[in-house]
Parts: structure tokens; C-alpha cells; sequence
């Protein structure tokens, strides 16, 4: 069984059609959405769209980011940064009331296989905290009942594992072993922030017993365009050129 798993579009329909022609070559059996189809970039209704069209092609799994509850008012907007909350009272504007409907179906965490899909934390995932670090990941993989748990919201890809050792890493590939517990993060399409402007996303094969995160190239110069048109702040246009 192979899994195609992406998260954070962000509204950046450059960098999305880009992914799914990414993952698409892969031929997954299944397709993964992680969460937060929208907020800071200019094409929300067309990503939204994209997504529709993937869920009735491929049934792919769909759940909800923080900035997909933002926009319908589920989550509290006080700790995101004025540009954030620009764009989610700016793409509120945007929605059509089929694209809220199609929001509002989707849940906070899911269980595939061997597999649990949230989009901040298993602690509490509607408090969209972050794992960064071992520490963070530690009282997640206490409660994680299969062996993976895949999650985005931090914008940066990376595995932590348990086992012998313990620790966290930004291989691109790694090899699945048994009586180890692992949380993934498939990074972000739409607004990568680990310092590579590249969009990011993840391919879980079952019968190898492999996790690749996959890097992908899009035309940055055009998503940036489409921010300065339509009033969004220079800013969420700038950082996608350095990847932060």
C-alpha cells in the first residue's frame, strides 16, 4: 500500500498543482490531506477546489488545520500574527458557501492502517500546538496507539522516533522499523519553513517499510504576484522566496 500525505497548502495554487503532480507519478493507493487548505496565500476557492476534486476522484482523507477552523469562526484567531489573521478575514471574503459546507465535514484526527493522521498534536489537537523537538514529541508518542502518526502545522518535515534511541531527524528517507514508534512531519506545500523554498509532502509505501519526504519546485515568482494583486501583505509574498 503506498499513501501520497501533504499538509499546508495554504491557498498556494502553484505550489499544490505542482504536489499532486508530484505524488501523483508515486501512483499511491491513497491519498492524505493533513490540514489547513487555506490562509495565507491568494487561491483559496481554486485549492479548495483542487482538494474537492481529489477527495471525489481518490477518496483522499481529508482533516482540518487551524486556519481551515479560523475561517469558520470553530478556532480563536488570538495567537496567530496580524499577517495571519489578515489573510483569514481576507479569505473568509473570498468563500463560497459550498466551500465552507466542504470545510466543516472535516475532523481533527484519523486513524488509516497502522497509521494516525492530526494536524498539530495528538495531546490536544485542537489547540494547535507544535512538536518541534523531542520534547515536544515525547507525551504524543504515549498516547499514539499505532506505530505512526503523521502531523504538519510546523511547516517543517522531519521524523522522531522511539526505540534504543530516541531522537529526531531531517533525513529525506528513512526505513520503518518494527517495535519502533514514529511522528512524521510532511512539511508544507504551501509555505515551507525550514529554509528551503521548495514545497513539501510524503510518500509512505507499506510494502517497502519507507517514508520519503519529497521536495518540490514551483514557480514562487507567480504565487508572489498573485498576493501583491490582490492586498495581502508583502510579507507572506517575501518569506516564500527564503522558505521561512
Amino acid at each position: 500500500m503506498r499513501y501520497g500525505l501533504f499538509s499546508d497548502v495554504h491557498s498556494n495554487l502553484e505550489s499544490f498543482q505542482e504536489v499532486l503532480a508530484c505524488i501523483d507519478k508515486e501512483k499511491p493507493n491513497q491519498y492524505v490531506f493533513l490540514g489547513d487548505i487555506v490562509g495565507y496565500n491568494a487561491n483559496p476557492n481554486e485549492c479548495i477546489q483542487l482538494l474537492k476534486d481529489l477527495v471525489e476522484r481518490t477518496g483522499c482523507t481529508c482533516i482540518a488545520g487551524n486556519h481551515d477552523y479560523a475561517v469558520l469562526d470553530y478556532t480563536d484567531t488570538k495567537n496567530f500574527n496580524s499577517y495571519a489573521k489578515h489573510a483569514v478575514e481576507w479569505t473568509k471574503r473570498q468563500l463560497k458557501s459550498s466551500d465552507i459546507q466542504f470545510l466543516t465535514q472535516m475532523k481533527l484526527t484519523h486513524r488509516i492502517g497502522n497509521f494516525t493522521i492530526v494536524h498539530s498534536t495528538l495531546v490536544a489537537p485542537e489547540a494547535w500546538g507544535y512538536v518541534f523537538d523531542m520534547n515536544d514529541a515525547y507525551p504524543n508518542f504515549k498516547i499514539l496507539q499505532d506505530q505512526i502518526c503523521f502531523i504538519g502545522h510546523s511547516h517543517m518535515p522531519g521524523f522522531f522516533s522511539t526505540g534504543d534511541k530516541i531522537g529526531s531527524s531531517s533525513e529525506a528517507k528513512i526505513i520503518v522499523q518494527k517495535d519502533v514508534k514514529y511522528i512524521v512531519n510532511v512539511g508544507s506545500v504551501g509555505q515551507p519553513r525550514d529554509g528551503d523554498p521548495k514545497a513539501s509532502c510524503a510518500i509512505y509505501d507499506t510494502d517497502t517499510s519507507t517514508i520519503k519526504i519529497k521536495r518540490v519546485s514551483y514557480n514562487i515568482k507567480k504565487t508572489q504576484e498573485r498576493i501583491i494583486q490582490v492586498g495581502l501583505p508583502d510579507i507572506l509574498a517575501e518569506r516564500l522566496g527564503i522558505g521561512r
